[in-house]
């Protein structure tokens, strides 16, 4: 069937689904169920909302917000109208959240009011004050000049003048304003998750509707499936690799405010749920819960596992009993995945590579140094062309030309190799990568080589310099509850398992690893700034 989405932005998607699908459940939050008409419905309503502010086409609205169905309404919203929404992590700092809203101009900010897990409102009164002495539509500050609106989803506090609450139902009779038809106009920018460096703003266009189709191919969803989702909606794996691949066959997501292991296996089993995204941590929760036994699980078709570690896809399979356990490659600057195995593929090739690329998408393997494509079977930097990359780093040219070039090539940073028949393995980062004794050492190789060692739960390998040119690795292990390791002994059962030139020159036993919020990604830099002030504090 051909991709029905194929050249249809927000507007045309959303009434496409509501149309098809009017009646069939789209969204579960605790006790309320929204249909696809309902949905379409609310998104309509936010759009009203917005234009009665004034906000108009190219204005962008940033959303600060847990997970809650009025984070999607206000996405939808937004997007369908022409505005791009800026999709912030809730758990940053005040002034990493001052950073990405001032960076991405956002013109007003959506957050919860009373009874939120922060104290949003009073947070943002201190970046901006005339939050707490202002009026509605004039709270920029010098750190926020170009903010005029703060949003709250919820009864605000009292003594905050320049609050819009939006806490009760919407004016009757608002007009929704005109909808975007232009498919190269950005509805999304979604910050790079700040596993190397400072966070990038990504531009996504209205292709995500198309996208989200090409994703449940070979998972062959349809609108029997149903997604349970608790990641946070902030990350591109829940709101583009989310709810839209499940949304395009009229299927069900049931949204999670955060992860709950017992929740979780209850919502399986009340809601029939065939398909889980899962971060390592979330596998083990569940791997490990009493309620496995006890609730019923057989519906769960599809794990999305968010590693390539064998063991985190190993215990998918054989603990939690998914048999589609599925990996993927791709990054928010790509619409998230790129490619995919089909969920029925032997388990040893959907648990060892990343699979063939999606529908009108081009790979190529490239050796960093030459930017020349390498053979089959050969690792370089991967390549992807197609309808799918980012239209560019917001504010960010230099960044956006050292990255897309003009024919139309996105260079990922990742490193991986491509086989005869054009099936994917990832391997790492570009920047992981580190070169000791001349020799190239990929820090995933040696990771699970201690991953297999008793007691150790979690671990990380860095690179950092060692002088003449040359660096030494240095692995950070987190135990298992109970275990005792000492580094000593790390680098003495590693030492007859690894080559000389991949042996860690230090082990460090640390209680856990910086991780970025939602994805769960390893934050590197974090690691290799530590080592570096370890290896100094111990050389001196």
């Amino acid at each position: 069937m051909d991709n029905p989405f194929l050249g249809k932005t927000y507007a045309e998607s959303l009434a496409l689904v509501a149309a098809t699908y009017p009646e069939n459940d789209a969204l579960v939050f605790r006790d309320r169920r929204y249909s696809f008409a309902d949905l379409k419905a609310e998104a309509d309503s936010v759009s009203a909302r917005l234009a009665d502010l004034g906000l108009v086409r190219g204005d962008k609205v940033a959303i600060l917000m847990p997970n809650r169905p009025e984070f999607l309404f206000m996405w939808l919203g937004a997007a369908q109208m022409g505005m791009t929404a800026v999709m912030i992590n809730t758990r940053l700092r005040p002034d990493e959240i001052a950073y990405q809203l001032a960076q991405s101009e956002s013109d007003a900010v959506f957050i919860p009011g009373q009874g939120a897990f922060r104290d949003f409102v009073g947070e943002l009164a201190e970046l901006a004050p005339a939050v707490r002495d202002g009026r509605p539509g004039e709270v920029g500050s010098e750190k926020l000049p170009k903010l005029r609106w703060v949003i709250v989803a919820d009864t605000p506090p009292e003594g905050y003048s320049g609050l819009t609450d939006w806490s009760g139902p919407a004016p009757e009779g608002l007009p929704v304003p005109p909808l975007e038809r232009d498919m190269n106009q950005p509805g999304i920018i979604a910050y790079s998750s700040g596993t190397t460096a400072l966070p990038k703003g990504a531009m996504i266009g209205h292709h995500v509707w198309r996208k989200g189709w090409d994703i449940g191919i070979r998972v062959e969803f349809d609108e029997s499936d149903c997604l349970y989702m608790s990641i946070p909606l902030f990350g591109s794996m829940a709101t583009m690799n989310g709810v839209l691949p499940f949304w395009t066959r009229g299927a069900k997501v049931v949204l999670g405010e955060q992860f709950d292991a017992a929740v979780c296996l209850a919502a399986v089993e009340t809601e029939r749920v065939t398909a889980i995204h899962l971060l390592p941590p979330i596998v083990s929760q569940l791997a490990e819960h009493p309620d496995l036994g006890r609730r019923d699980t057989a519906s769960l078709r599809i794990g999305f596992v968010l590693s390539i570690a064998p063991e985190v896809l190993d215990k998918v399979a054989d603990v939690l009993k998914i048999p589609g356990v599925m990996t993927g490659y791709g990054m928010t600057e790509t619409t998230t995945v790129l490619t995919r195995n089909r969920w029925d593929d032997p388990r040893e090739v959907r648990h060892a590579t990343q699979g063939f690329a999606l529908p009108d998408i081009e790979l190529m393997i490239v050796d960093p140094q030459t930017l020349k494509e390498v053979p089959a079977g050969q690792q370089g930097e991967i390549w992807s062309r197609g309808y799918c990359n980012m239209l560019g780093y917001y504010n960010k040219p230099e960044e956006t030309a050292r990255v897309l070039r003009e024919d139309g090539w996105f260079r990922t940073g990742d490193t991986g190799w491509l086989d005869e028949t054009g099936r994917l393995t990832y391997t790492g980062r570009l920047g992981d990568a580190y070169k000791s004794r001349g020799f190239n050492v990929a820090p995933q190789e040696i990771e699970h080589v201690i991953a297999q060692i008793e007691g150790v739960r979690q671990c990380a390998v860095v690179g950092i310099p060692a002088g003449n040119d040359d660096n030494v690795g240095v692995a950070y292990i987190v135990p298992e509850e109970g275990a005792r390791l000492e580094g000593a002994e790390i680098l003495r059962v590693l030492k007859p398992k690894l080559a000389s030139y991949k042996m860690p020159g230090e082990a460090f036993i640390v209680e856990d690893l910086p991780m970025t919020s939602g994805t769960g990604k390893v934050q590197k830099f974090k690691l290799r700034e530590d080592a570096m002030a370890r290896m100094k504090l111990t050389a001196g």
